[in-house]
């Protein structure tokens, strides 16, 4: 068994047995390359937080990845920001992939010039999604604040283009979010993207829930009914300065550890990590306040231990299609609000 299938069954037991101090690692962490950003739109944190504007420097980001490479399987080099406006995006894609970790990404694709194109084809990208919240210019520039609907849109047409040239394996998803004004158009764009090159069109459930873009009538969920199963595998948080989240919820909440002057197991396995494991086994979440309004997807424990038995490329694929299980057919792949 290699060290990553063995390191999957690991977070698996523990999960199973409540076991909070772990000897595993993160299966998937998020590095975020850049805070930085070239839109301003309403349902985005940044209508709540102020986050520096700053990138994280190629070195740091090169440790990190050297350090967790026998066990992380996946990796997100972006976060807050708009990866596309990292001078080095590209050069990071490929240091990960070079130390055997798939790579995956969201942008809103209106860097993605034809050059741009052509780099993050060539970089061995595993999966990106690209971020198009409308299927009209009205509704799409509504959201997408600091866009232009037809200049994205011939960016995603041209990088499909090359794609299909290239026969590229890249897995390309086109998301919209479910909000206020947009869920009319959900025909709309099944019918906009339908289309050479794309794999899985999705349409997310808002996560952030800002008052002037949320669904009415959708509130904050409040207790879980099990452990947070990103506590287990991750994606664990890591700032562009190496300060760590224990995930991107988490993103305003004290920091438990530096990569910086700590490895990641050292983090993963910290005090404040196993602490908060302890708390969500026990139920009383009192000292975490973001985790009794995170609106996270909440996998049932089968579907969570199901996809521990599949590599993380194979289970970011299978999300979308899960998510219309649930939201379609009522199966109970989530925990009910």
């Amino acid at each position: 068994m290699n060290k990553k299938l063995r390191n999957r069954w690991n977070i698996a037991l523990s999960y199973f047995r409540h076991k909070t101090s772990l000897s595993g690692g993160p299966i998937e962490i998020s590095l975020e390359s850049t805070a930085k950003c070239n839109l301003y739109c309403p349902m985005c944190p940044r209508h709540i937080y102020t986050f520096d504007n700053e990138s994280m420097d190629l070195s740091l980001y090169r440790k990190i990845v050297e350090d967790c490479k026998d066990y992380v399987e996946f990796i997100w080099p972006y976060g807050i920001g708009e990866p596309m406006i990292h001078p080095n995006i590209f050069e990071m894609i490929r240091i990960t992939r070079e130390a055997g970790i798939r790579t995956g990404m969201s942008t809103n694709a209106t860097l993605l010039d034809g050059r741009r194109a052509d780099l993050l084809l060539d970089s061995g990208l595993d999966y990106v999604i690209l971020a198009f919240d409308g299927a009209s210019k009205e509704t799409y520039e509504k959201y997408r604040v600091g866009a232009v609907f037809e200049k994205t849109r011939e960016n995603i047409l041209n990088f499909l283009r090359k794609k299909l040239e290239r026969k590229s394996p890249v897995y390309v998803v086109v998301q919209m979010i479910l909000l206020k004004e947009n869920t009319h158009e959900i025909d709309a764009y099944r019918k906009l993207w339908s289309i050479p090159g794309i794999d899985e069109i999705r349409f997310k459930r808002d996560e952030i829930q800002t008052d002037t873009t949320k669904l009415p009538g959708v509130e904050f969920r409040s207790q879980r009914r099990h452990p947070c199963h990103l506590l287990w595998r991750g994606p664990m948080y890591v700032r562009y300065d190496g300060l760590v989240h224990p995930c991107c919820y988490m993103y305003k909440e004290p920091p438990v550890g530096d990569l910086k002057k700590q490895s990641v197991m050292e983090v993963w396995d910290s005090e404040a990590m196993v602490k908060l494991r302890e708390a969500h086994v026990s139920g009383d979440l009192s000292a975490y306040p973001a985790c009794q309004t995170c609106q996270a997807p909440r996998p049932r424990p089968i579907a969570f231990y199901g996809s521990l038995m599949l590599n993380s490329l194979t289970v970011r694929k299978a999300v979308p299609a899960m998510e219309k299980l649930a939201r379609f057919y009522k199966l109970s792949v989530f925990e009910k609000s």
